[in-house]
């Protein structure tokens, strides 16, 4: 229970500002390309957390880094009921993303060394569900409370579930045992860089995620323009699209039965189809849209994490980090460029640079399925799925 309310806590905060940023570009008097970095500088933070969080939990251990993180993370977070401009809140911002991974890539690897094998499966499926749950209570509670207490202190409350996560890790998790040794991440990363299938696979994830994460950020003011006129409230509403991702598990049971480099070229295929839809000017057509895109990327996301580990046999850890980051660098990207394409050209020219970037997703998944396979692992040490 308790890494499953600290998951879902701790990605509460990554997109918290995804659904007001036209009341926090309002308040501060700056355009979507400048708000959408609010989302940007924290997906920034976590790909270049992955390489601090990790091999400082192979030194001291997992459970003292995530609790270590999720303490920590509620300074940034409260100070943000107190930011005056732009700047103040892109440095918090900031610092909540380099925190983040201290559970988000500690988490599945503290799983298997805390956990028996028999139960590791359904840990770790628990664990992909709070994500999803999360990213959908970080979207929503903000723009449900901008209306009675504004946008700061609609954010600056989430530090109250963070500390209370925090707690529970503290008294409720285990002590894993000593993680292994492995080799010097320098010599780690120089051997995934020469793994093609590695790059690919994190390439092609990373760009849906690019599509995924932009257009979500400039959707707030598609949904509160003209053509809709939504609330606040009802776009915090609308953000119950996400939930459609607690489904990923069956698409990652599926790729274990036919494949992962199989199935994955599907994905971006769906996404852009759900766009497309989600691009009639009318409510329900929207909803379904936006319900298909947001599946297709954690299903996307899913499949291609749990084929990193098939992607190499030694120092998966230091390979899932270098996916991470690949994945969260790109998507860090989306809010600001495609936010610029909304800026410039209103929703037509927000989906045509996310098509875009789909369309280049589906080309790196058909290399990806064409390339060498990587020499089979032996039976019993594929990784569950990390989201």
């Amino acid at each position: 229970m308790a890494l499953s309310v600290a998951s879902a806590t701790m990605f509460m905060i990554p997109y918290s500002t995804q659904a007001i940023v036209p009341e926090i570009g309002h308040s501060l008097d700056v355009g979507p390309a400048i708000t959408g970095l609010t989302i940007t500088v924290v997906v920034i933070g976590i790909a270049i957390g992955a390489w601090l969080m990790g091999p400082l939990s192979d030194r001291i251990g997992r459970r003292r880094v995530m609790f270590g993180s999720c303490a920590l993370l509620a300074i940034p977070t409260v100070l943000i009921a107190f930011v005056s401009g732009i700047v103040e809140l892109l440095v918090l911002r900031s610092l909540q993303g380099l925190l983040l991974p201290g559970l988000l890539t500690v988490a599945t690897a503290y799983v298997y060394e805390a956990f028996p094998a028999r139960r590791v499966p359904t840990v770790v499926g628990i664990y992909t569900s709070a994500l999803v749950l999360g990213g959908f209570l970080g979207r929503t509670i903000p723009a449900v409370l901008v209306e009675y207490i504004g946008w700061r202190d609609s954010l600056a409350v989430l530090a109250i579930p963070v500390l209370i996560s925090a707690v529970l890790i503290r008294i409720l998790l285990p002590v894993a045992p000593p993680p292994p040794k492995a080799r010097s991440p320098l010599r780690a990363l120089r051997a995934h860089l020469r793994n093609t299938p590695i790059l690919l696979n994190a390439f092609a994830a990373g760009a849906t995620f690019f599509a995924f994460v932009g257009l979500f950020s400039v959707l707030a003011y598609r949904l509160e323009s003209d053509v809709f006129g939504m609330t606040h409230t009802q776009v915090g509403a609308f953000y119950t699209v996400w939930l459609v991702g607690a489904l990923a598990p069956f698409a990652v049971r599926l790729a274990g039965r036919l494949g992962p480099r199989t199935v994955l070229p599907v994905f971006p295929v769906i996404a852009a189809a759900g766009l497309l839809v989600g691009s009639i000017p009318s409510l329900l057509p929207t909803v379904i849209g936006m319900m298909v895109m947001a599946g297709s990327l954690f299903f996307m996301v899913g499949v291609a994490q749990l084929l990193v580990p098939q992607l190499t046999l030694r120092d998966r850890g230091s390979a899932m980090s270098l996916h991470l980051t690949i994945y969260y660098l790109l998507g860090s990207l989306g809010p600001f460029l495609i936010g610029a394409a909304w800026s410039a050209a209103g929703w037509g020219g927000a989906v045509t640079l996310a098509l875009g970037a789909l369309v280049i997703a589906f080309a790196l998944t058909l290399f990806l399925r064409r390339s060498a396979p990587a020499a089979a692992a032996p039976r019993g040490e594929t990784e569950p799925l990390l989201s």
